[in-house]
Protein backbone atom coordinates (compact mmCIF):
# COMPACT_ATOMS: atom_id res chain seq x y z
CA UNK A 1 0.00 0.00 0.00
CA UNK A 2 1.59 4.12 -1.22
CA UNK A 3 1.03 6.98 0.13
CA UNK A 4 0.81 9.44 -2.72
CA UNK A 5 1.92 13.19 -1.56
CA UNK A 6 5.86 13.30 -1.04
CA UNK A 7 6.27 9.47 -1.13
CA UNK A 8 6.11 9.58 -4.97
CA UNK A 9 6.43 13.20 -6.12
CA UNK A 10 7.25 16.54 -3.77
CA UNK A 11 3.78 17.93 -2.98
CA UNK A 12 4.40 21.80 -1.86
CA UNK A 13 5.57 23.16 -5.43
CA UNK A 14 3.01 21.29 -6.95
CA UNK A 15 0.40 23.25 -4.76
CA UNK A 16 2.16 26.51 -5.11
CA UNK A 17 2.18 26.34 -8.77
CA UNK A 18 -1.27 25.10 -9.11
CA UNK A 19 -2.56 27.89 -6.80
CA UNK A 20 -0.55 30.50 -8.74
CA UNK A 21 -1.81 29.83 -11.91
CA UNK A 22 -5.24 29.43 -10.97
CA UNK A 23 -5.02 33.11 -9.35
CA UNK A 24 -3.52 34.43 -12.44
CA UNK A 25 -6.81 32.39 -14.10
CA UNK A 26 -8.96 34.47 -11.91
CA UNK A 27 -7.08 37.67 -12.70
CA UNK A 28 -7.74 37.04 -16.68
CA UNK A 29 -11.50 35.83 -16.11
CA UNK A 30 -12.76 37.32 -13.07
CA UNK A 31 -10.89 40.46 -12.26
CA UNK A 32 -13.45 40.98 -9.86
CA UNK A 33 -12.33 38.51 -7.28
CA UNK A 34 -8.46 39.25 -7.71
CA UNK A 35 -9.42 43.21 -6.84
CA UNK A 36 -10.81 42.26 -3.77
CA UNK A 37 -8.46 38.98 -2.92
CA UNK A 38 -4.73 38.16 -2.87
CA UNK A 39 -3.48 34.91 -3.47
CA UNK A 40 -2.68 34.90 0.61
CA UNK A 41 -5.78 36.29 1.37
CA UNK A 42 -7.53 33.37 -0.19
CA UNK A 43 -5.11 30.99 1.34
CA UNK A 44 -6.01 31.96 4.57
CA UNK A 45 -9.67 32.16 3.76
CA UNK A 46 -9.53 28.06 3.26
CA UNK A 47 -7.33 27.30 6.30
CA UNK A 48 -10.45 29.10 7.79
CA UNK A 49 -12.90 26.50 6.12
CA UNK A 50 -11.00 24.01 6.54
CA UNK A 51 -10.72 24.56 10.43
CA UNK A 52 -14.11 25.82 10.89
CA UNK A 53 -16.08 22.93 8.85
CA UNK A 54 -14.71 19.78 10.49
CA UNK A 55 -17.59 18.11 8.53
CA UNK A 56 -15.56 18.25 5.09
CA UNK A 57 -11.83 18.00 6.02
CA UNK A 58 -11.47 14.96 5.10
CA UNK A 59 -12.17 16.12 1.63
CA UNK A 60 -9.78 18.93 0.86
CA UNK A 61 -11.46 19.64 -2.98
CA UNK A 62 -14.47 20.34 -1.31
CA UNK A 63 -12.56 22.77 0.90
CA UNK A 64 -11.11 24.30 -2.42
CA UNK A 65 -14.83 24.72 -3.48
CA UNK A 66 -16.15 26.15 -0.75
CA UNK A 67 -13.62 28.99 -0.42
CA UNK A 68 -14.03 29.72 -3.91
CA UNK A 69 -17.91 29.88 -3.34
CA UNK A 70 -17.07 32.12 -0.77
CA UNK A 71 -14.75 34.30 -2.25
CA UNK A 72 -16.90 35.04 -5.68
CA UNK A 73 -20.19 35.50 -3.24
CA UNK A 74 -18.34 38.28 -1.47
CA UNK A 75 -16.87 39.86 -4.22
CA UNK A 76 -20.02 39.68 -6.19
CA UNK A 77 -19.12 37.59 -9.24
CA UNK A 78 -21.03 34.40 -10.85
CA UNK A 79 -21.30 31.26 -8.96
CA UNK A 80 -20.83 29.85 -12.12
CA UNK A 81 -17.00 30.63 -12.26
CA UNK A 82 -16.28 28.44 -9.24
CA UNK A 83 -16.44 25.14 -11.15
CA UNK A 84 -13.95 26.70 -13.63
CA UNK A 85 -11.46 27.92 -11.20
CA UNK A 86 -11.66 25.02 -9.74
CA UNK A 87 -11.21 22.91 -12.57
CA UNK A 88 -7.61 25.09 -13.51
CA UNK A 89 -6.82 24.14 -10.41
CA UNK A 90 -7.14 20.30 -10.09
CA UNK A 91 -5.81 20.27 -13.73
CA UNK A 92 -2.30 21.76 -12.33
CA UNK A 93 -2.61 19.64 -8.87
CA UNK A 94 -1.83 16.41 -11.44
CA UNK A 95 0.65 17.68 -13.37
CA UNK A 96 3.33 16.38 -10.42
CA UNK A 97 7.38 15.71 -11.52
CA UNK A 98 7.60 11.86 -10.12
CA UNK A 99 10.53 11.14 -7.92
CA UNK A 100 13.09 9.12 -11.01
CA UNK A 101 12.56 6.35 -8.57
CA UNK A 102 8.95 6.01 -8.87
CA UNK A 103 7.88 4.26 -12.26
CA UNK A 104 11.21 1.73 -12.30
CA UNK A 105 9.78 0.55 -8.30
CA UNK A 106 6.11 0.65 -9.23
CA UNK A 107 6.93 -1.41 -12.27
CA UNK A 108 8.64 -4.40 -10.48
CA UNK A 109 6.53 -4.30 -7.76
CA UNK A 110 3.03 -4.32 -9.60
CA UNK A 111 4.09 -7.44 -11.32
CA UNK A 112 4.91 -9.40 -7.69
CA UNK A 113 1.96 -7.87 -5.30
CA UNK A 114 -1.53 -6.03 -5.84
CA UNK A 115 -0.53 -2.14 -5.01
CA UNK A 116 -3.55 0.09 -3.37
CA UNK A 117 -2.59 4.06 -2.92
CA UNK A 118 -4.18 5.55 0.11
CA UNK A 119 -4.24 9.37 0.16
CA UNK A 120 -5.68 12.29 2.00
CA UNK A 121 -5.51 14.21 -1.22
CA UNK A 122 -7.04 14.55 -4.29
CA UNK A 123 -4.63 13.66 -6.84
CA UNK A 124 -5.83 11.53 -10.37
CA UNK A 125 -3.51 8.98 -11.02
CA UNK A 126 -5.64 8.49 -14.40
CA UNK A 127 -4.17 12.41 -15.14
CA UNK A 128 -0.59 11.41 -13.85
CA UNK A 129 -0.30 8.11 -15.82
CA UNK A 130 0.77 6.01 -13.24
CA UNK A 131 -3.01 3.95 -12.24
CA UNK A 132 -1.81 1.34 -14.09
CA UNK A 133 0.39 0.16 -11.13
CA UNK A 134 -2.32 0.27 -8.97
CA UNK A 135 -5.66 -2.27 -8.01
CA UNK A 136 -7.06 0.08 -6.63
CA UNK A 137 -7.02 4.03 -5.18
CA UNK A 138 -8.66 4.98 -2.19
CA UNK A 139 -8.73 8.73 -1.27
CA UNK A 140 -10.21 10.37 2.18
CA UNK A 141 -13.04 11.81 0.64
CA UNK A 142 -14.30 8.29 -0.39
CA UNK A 143 -14.09 7.10 2.77
CA UNK A 144 -15.07 9.98 4.92
CA UNK A 145 -11.66 9.76 6.87
CA UNK A 146 -8.41 11.55 6.67
CA UNK A 147 -5.39 9.00 8.17
CA UNK A 148 -4.35 7.83 10.77
CA UNK A 149 -8.00 6.85 10.48
CA UNK A 150 -8.25 3.02 10.23
CA UNK A 151 -10.95 3.33 7.53
CA UNK A 152 -8.90 4.06 4.44
CA UNK A 153 -6.39 1.32 5.22
CA UNK A 154 -8.94 -1.39 6.14
CA UNK A 155 -10.43 -0.83 2.74
CA UNK A 156 -7.70 -1.01 1.09
CA UNK A 157 -6.60 -4.29 2.23
CA UNK A 158 -10.58 -5.23 1.40
CA UNK A 159 -9.45 -4.29 -2.73
CA UNK A 160 -5.92 -6.03 -2.24
CA UNK A 161 -7.72 -9.11 -0.32
CA UNK A 162 -5.01 -9.15 2.22
CA UNK A 163 -5.30 -9.38 5.87
CA UNK A 164 -3.91 -6.15 7.82
CA UNK A 165 -0.88 -8.48 9.17
CA UNK A 166 -0.04 -9.34 5.66
CA UNK A 167 0.29 -6.33 4.07
CA UNK A 168 2.59 -3.56 4.42
CA UNK A 169 1.92 0.56 4.03
CA UNK A 170 4.59 2.52 2.50
CA UNK A 171 4.72 6.73 3.78
CA UNK A 172 6.56 9.51 4.48
CA UNK A 173 4.27 10.89 7.05
CA UNK A 174 5.22 9.23 10.94
CA UNK A 175 1.41 9.71 12.12
CA UNK A 176 -0.88 9.74 9.03
CA UNK A 177 1.51 6.61 7.71
CA UNK A 178 3.35 4.86 10.50
CA UNK A 179 0.92 4.77 13.30
CA UNK A 180 -2.00 4.94 11.30
CA UNK A 181 -0.83 1.60 9.40
CA UNK A 182 0.66 0.27 12.51
CA UNK A 183 -3.04 0.61 14.44
CA UNK A 184 -4.69 -2.06 12.09
CA UNK A 185 -1.57 -4.86 12.47
CA UNK A 186 0.38 -3.62 9.56
CA UNK A 187 3.75 -3.69 8.64
CA UNK A 188 5.45 -0.29 7.58
CA UNK A 189 8.20 1.79 6.19
CA UNK A 190 8.70 5.38 6.49
CA UNK A 191 10.07 6.70 3.39
CA UNK A 192 13.06 9.65 4.22
CA UNK A 193 13.43 11.45 1.45
CA UNK A 194 14.71 14.37 2.36
CA UNK A 195 16.46 12.92 5.45
CA UNK A 196 14.14 14.30 8.29
CA UNK A 197 14.72 13.23 12.27
CA UNK A 198 12.51 10.88 13.94
CA UNK A 199 11.37 11.80 17.59
CA UNK A 200 8.79 9.53 17.74
CA UNK A 201 7.24 6.92 20.23
CA UNK A 202 6.63 4.68 17.71
CA UNK A 203 8.78 3.15 15.01
CA UNK A 204 8.33 1.72 11.52
CA UNK A 205 9.51 -1.52 10.41
CA UNK A 206 12.17 -0.60 8.02
CA UNK A 207 13.02 3.09 7.10
CA UNK A 208 14.38 3.81 3.14
CA UNK A 209 15.56 7.04 1.49
CA UNK A 210 14.32 5.70 -1.79
CA UNK A 211 11.97 3.44 -3.41
CA UNK A 212 15.02 1.60 -5.13
CA UNK A 213 15.53 1.02 -1.52
CA UNK A 214 12.30 -0.46 -1.08
CA UNK A 215 12.57 -2.82 -3.73
CA UNK A 216 15.60 -4.26 -2.34
CA UNK A 217 13.65 -5.05 0.74
CA UNK A 218 10.93 -6.64 -1.00
CA UNK A 219 12.28 -8.67 -3.81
Amino acid sequence: MFDLDDTLWDIRPTIERAERNAYHFLRERYPGVARRYTLEDIRKIREQIYWSRPAIQHDLTEVRRQTLAYVFQQSGCSASGVEETLGQFLADRNRVSLYSDVVPALTVLSSNYPLVALTDGNSDLNQIGIRQFFVGVISAASVGYCKPHSAGFLRACEIAKSEPRHTLHIGDHPLKDVYGAKVVGMKTILIQRKGASWENDYDPDFRVTSLTETVSLLI
